[in-house]
């Protein structure tokens, strides 16, 4: 009888010690990235078991709140991987899809989609359905659609019917996936309601009979009823310091957070001023003639799963979080694939308007955007980042002049373009949006009154358009020019 007892207690111990070590497994793995919501949908084309789940969208390059009367507010991330707004809609977009069989494919038609309260996300990228959603191409042809650049949710006010619209704008296609009694509507549209004016009104080109086509990577335009817009200049701030005179203590406390154990004794500056931090796996560099901080992971990892698209973007968030220096609200400009390596490219935004950098910042930096990240085996392998930081002066305010709206700065462009094109029409507008431009100069001072300027993009050439006149002895030097 004894011996039978030591046998059960030896059986429930090992049943105790298994089941602790599965629960701290769930407990190490709750906040990974198999987690987020797309995983869920991804699992329910693959799987009956249809899970909600939580965790983070993948972020838009921005959102659109819409009150069903032909105004916007735009937004850009007000966090690094995600906002409240978008927690809401991420349950919201969860049921919709989990509690259906299959979308409907049609002509995206703008009107329907934007006449009621809805979100929009928009994408500065093509993103393929099946990267977003796997096993999505498991439903039939004639259900598919193979990528997209638009999510727009439109959720119930109660118990009504809510929809959910993955649109390809090139192809003016889109899968609708619709569902009722969606639980999470009521809360979504109580938070559309709720959505603070951003301070500019916005448009939706898509949407209005006056327009020829859509401006196709940016569906919303700004538009203000008075003659001037006025808004607060920008203001560029160093990370660590100018060149002459970097902040060693700032310096080390930032890359600190990308060590396990971090050791002062692992730095160094070579000879042309570039300080070094190190390990056995990692290595970051601080380039003060640049503002670029760099980041290197010569880790070895399990390279038995590959990485997903969204999987990508959250571990790259997670990274970003580790950056203390970083004090601007970032957001995902765009995304490329080589083989099972990505990469996520990020830039700054500042009041819900996005900062664009000159070309000789560009070229410096040896990028087109101010973050750029590549991920590999679920693991950031490189970081680089022009390291200074933007807020919005708290003194100086500027305007956009009268007679400077979108309708006159495409209208320059155009004009600019069809010189240059010996009078060739304009078919396509590309894209055009207002900005904040960042250029290096001589003089730190002459960058504390960071302006906006309108950016027309007509086929392969860029316009920057100016958003105020010129003053009459600067009329000269300050002529728009298109870059290609």
């Amino acid at each position: 009888m004894s011996m039978k007892l030591y046998k059960i207690t030896n059986l429930v111990i090992i049943l105790l010690v298994v089941t602790a070590v599965y629960q701290t497994g769930r407990l190490w793995l709750e906040g990974t990235t198999s987690h987020n919501f797309f995983y869920a949908v991804g699992e329910f084309f693959q799987q009956e078991d249809r899970v909600e789940a939580d965790g983070n969208v993948l972020l838009a390059t921005r959102y659109a709140v819409g009150g069903g009367d032909r105004k916007f507010s735009l937004y850009y991330p007000d966090e690094v991987g995600g906002s409240a707004l978008l927690e809401t809609a991420n349950q919201t977009l969860n049921q919709i899809i989990s509690n259906i069989t299959r979308g409907e494919k049609m002509e995206a038609d703008w009107q329907e989609m934007l006449e009621s309260k809805s979100l929009v996300l928009q994408y500065d990228f093509t993103v393929q359905t099946e990267d977003y959603l796997p096993g999505y191409n498991k439903l039939n042809t004639s259900q598919r659609m193979d990528s997209f650049d638009y999510i727009v949710i439109v959720p119930a006010e109660s118990s009504g019917i809510s929809s959910a619209y993955f649109v390809n704008s090139q192809s003016n296609e889109c899968i609708r996936w619709q569902a009722s009694n969606v639980s999470s509507a009521p809360d979504l549209y109580a938070a559309l309601e709720e959505a603070e004016n951003t301070g500019l009104t916005y448009i939706a080109t898509g949407q209005r009979e006056t327009y020829s086509r859509m401006i196709r990577r940016n569906l919303f335009v700004p538009q203000w009823s008075e003659k001037t817009y006025s808004y607060a200049a920008l203001v560029r701030q160093d990370c660590f310091g100018s060149d002459d005179n970097v902040n060693r203590s700032e310096l080390e406390n930032a890359v600190s957070n990308f060590f396990r154990n971090f050791a002062v004794d692992w730095s160094r500056r070579d000879e042309s001023g570039t300080y070094i931090f190190s390990d056995s796996s990692v290595v970051v560099r601080f380039y003060p003639e640049r503002d670029l901080l760099e980041y290197f992971s010569y880790e070895s990892y399990d390279a038995q799963e590959q990485t997903g698209l969204l999987e990508g973007y959250q571990i790259c968030c997670d990274l970003l979080k580790k950056d203390s220096s970083l004090k601007t609200d970032v957001y995902l400009a765009d995304v490329s694939r080589d083989g099972n390596e990505w990469t996520y490219y990020f830039d700054y935004a500042v009041n819900n308007i996005p900062v664009e950098l000159s070309d000789e910042i560009q070229e410096m930096i040896g990028s087109k955007h101010a973050i750029e990240m590549t991920v590999r085996d679920n693991q950031v392998r490189t970081y680089s980042r022009y390291a200074v930081n933007f807020a919005a002066s708290d003194s100086q305010m500027l305007q956009v002049g009268e007679d400077h709206d979108f309708v006159d700065a495409l209208n320059r462009a155009v004009e600019e373009y069809r010189q240059m094109e010996q009078g060739q029409d304009v078919q396509n507008v590309q894209n055009i949006y207002l900005a904040y431009y960042s250029e290096k100069a001589a003089d730190t001072q002459e960058e504390q009154n960071i302006s906006m300027k309108w950016f027309v993009e007509l086929y392969d050439h860029l316009y920057r358009i100016d958003t105020a006149d010129p003053q009459p002895e600067e009329a000269e030097e300050t002529e728009n020019t298109p870059q290609s």
